[in-house]
């Protein structure tokens, strides 16, 4: 894999050129323009790492400087009480901060927004006082004598060989981001930062996924405080506080969340800045703010936004295996000697405080069927689809999934199990592509190691391969091809609806969940949505579908159950349904013959 490889194309060629003006800067510039450059190194480092948490996940950390400090008191304590050197230090350094972030990440990650940001403030706090009260960190006083680092015999000690280093360090924590950016990981946590409960609903273990967000950030801010420590051969606890946290925080948002150029340009302007307006003495400071506020005003979204990753789909010729014949051939396979109940409800009820939305609810789901459930607003089937797929347990009851028991597992086990679902309201993610979309929908059947896909080994590209030309092929499926790589929140709304139910079948799942797919379209696009529900049951997938719309029903459905206020009404074939006074009554409002001859005529519609 080549250098232009690594990095993002629409970056590759204005980095390269940054990178090689940053590598002779030292030959050209004074000693104290090389430090103040390398302090730029040093916060992009951290901000860097700070961008996967923030950026890519969409997780607020108010403590990052923790594991700065981490990483450089590990390598000040190694070297002046062990007698390591520096290189030595580093791994200790990555390991004593992937701990800490482990440790303080497992318990915080499940809260969310402004609780999560202040346990994160929290610790930072914490390992800050810490370092102040021990003596083994030398209290307030810090630690004294680190040695430099030591490359060959010669101890770099000199501005330019410091910051040599540093910018050593700075490429290959870039080359990292920009590959794990592009990666299924990146589009996870993208996916996380959009909506969380649809990445969770679609297969992505989200509490998983922010750890991993959490600790890489921590062994990259690890990374950037052992290079701090042997650049400077002191350290206080002073250089660790919540001001620096904040600092970072600020580069992060200036440059563009997600923004690989923007964090870099912000921690030019946060770091350099402030070295420029020197010549304002006690004004600088003051300019400097009223400059950011400035900035962010015109620019809320940041200097340079992170833009859309245009991921190619594969040609026509390349995706040459067709969801028809791929998809309907291993769902035989895996379903051979299945028993012919796909799903049975037993008894679901489920209770909100003193209300009871779902009470003894009890249906089965046959394979290879097209099942209905309908009823009017409020009847509980929402709630039974979020029982079905692990968004909310049953109060009480079981649901049995091929043969067994189906626990109270999280919505990603349950889409690792064989159900997908989509939506009442359409839950996509908005600032990712269209095929981006659907790559996130079938990301959890990536068999390959991430480590394998990081380093671009030959079969995990070709799996990555394979897995593109399926996506390629589902987009075909709904008709979206030609619109793979446009924003999917610039789609028309009816294009969303098939996009969200394409991503659904991306995890070849054995039973889709339709919720109210036909809400808000015209006639046109109803009749198209029918003859889609259609081919996916001729795919061998079964589907679920909660509608209102009584000609999409009675014109694709093998079987229908009726709801009211919770409970199950009626079941059977449609012309069985629409002939049942309780129906009649319930849904259609009061049993008057006007209503009758509505339904009649709904039936007459749906067999012409």
């Amino acid at each position: 894999m080549t250098m232009q490889g690594l990095l993002n194309r629409p970056i590759s060629a204005a980095g390269i050129v940054a990178l090689a003006v940053a590598a002779i800067l030292p030959f050209f510039c004074h000693n104290y323009i090389v430090d103040v450059a390398l302090t730029i190194v040093t916060y992009g480092i951290l901000a860097l790492g700070l961008n996967i948490v923030v950026g890519y996940a969409g997780l607020l950390d108010l403590g990052y400087a923790a594991f700065f400090a981490i990483g450089a008191y590990t390598t000040a304590l190694l070297e002046t009480l062990l007698n390591f050197n520096f290189w030595e230090t580093i791994p200790f350094s990555l390991l004593f901060a992937g701990i800490s972030g482990i440790i303080i990440g497992y318990p915080t990650l499940r809260l969310r927004s402004d609780y999560l940001a202040i346990v994160t403030l929290g610790f930072g706090e914490i390992v800050r006082i810490i370092a102040t009260n021990l003596d083994i960190t030398g209290g307030p006083n810090g630690i004294y004598g680190i040695n430099p680092a030591n490359l060959l015999g010669h101890d770099l000690t000199s501005p330019k060989s410091v910051y040599a280093l540093g910018l050593v360090f700075l490429v290959c924590v870039l080359i990292l981001v920009i590959r794990l950016g592009r990666s299924r990981l990146g589009r996870a946590w993208t996916s996380l930062r959009e909506d969380e409960n649809a990445a969770e609903a679609v297969g992505v273990p989200t509490l998983r996924v922010k750890m991993l967000a959490y600790v890489i950030g921590a062994l990259i801010g690890g990374l950037g405080g052992s290079l701090f420590a042997a650049r400077f051969g002191t350290i206080d606890p002073s250089s660790f506080t919540y001001a620096q946290s904040v600092s970072i925080l600020i580069i992060v948002v200036l440059g563009g969340r997600g923004s690989i150029p923007g964090v870099l340009l912000g921690a030019i302007i946060i770091a350099g800045l402030p070295e420029a307006l020197r010549f304002l003495n006690l004004w600088r400071e003051f300019v400097f703010a009223i400059a950011l506020i400035l900035l962010m005003l015109v620019r809320p979204q940041g200097l340079w936004p992170a833009r859309l990753r245009h991921i190619a789909p594969p040609s026509a010729e390349d995706a040459h295996a067709t969801p028809h014949a791929e998809v309907a051939e291993q769902i035989a396979e895996t379903t051979a000697g299945e028993p012919d109940v796909l799903l049975e409800a037993r008894d679901v009820s489920r209770v909100f405080g003193g209300l009871k939305a779902v009470s003894n609810v009890n249906f089965t789901v046959h394979r290879g069927e097209i099942l209905s459930i309908i009823g009017p607003n409020g009847a509980g089937k929402t709630t039974v689809f979020n029982c079905l797929t692990g968004v909310i347990p049953p109060s009480a009851g079981a649901i049995i999934w091929n043969g067994k028991p189906l626990a109270k597992l999280a919505p990603h086990k349950v889409v690792a199990r064989g159900l997908a679902r989509t939506f009442q309201g359409i839950r996509l993610f908005d600032n990712l592509t269209v095929f981006e979309n659907v790559l996130v929908g079938m990301d959890h059947r990536f068999h390959v190691s991430l480590a394998s896909e990081m380093l671009a080994l030959s079969y995990a590209r070709r799996e990555t391969h394979l897995h593109h030309a399926a996506g390629r092929n589902w987009l075909e499926f709904v008709g979206l091809t030609a619109q793979a790589g446009l924003r999917a929140g610039d789609l028309p709304y009816g294009d969303q609806r098939r996009l969200e139910i394409a991503r659904a079948l991306a995890g070849q799942p054995q039973l889709l969940l339709l919720d109210e797919p036909a809400a808000g379209m015209n006639p046109t696009e109803k009749q198209s949505l029918m003859g889609l529900i259609r081919r996916i049951r001729d795919l061998g997938t079964t589907v679920l579908l909660i509608e209102h719309d009584m000609l999409l029903v009675m014109g694709v459905s093998d079987r229908v159950i009726v709801m009211d206020r919770g409970q199950v009404i009626a079941s059977g074939s449609p012309s069985e349904v629409q002939s049942n006074p309780r129906v009649i009554e319930a849904y259609l409002g009061a049993g008057e013959d006007e209503d009758e001859d509505s339904l009649a005529a709904v039936s007459e519609g749906a067999v012409a």
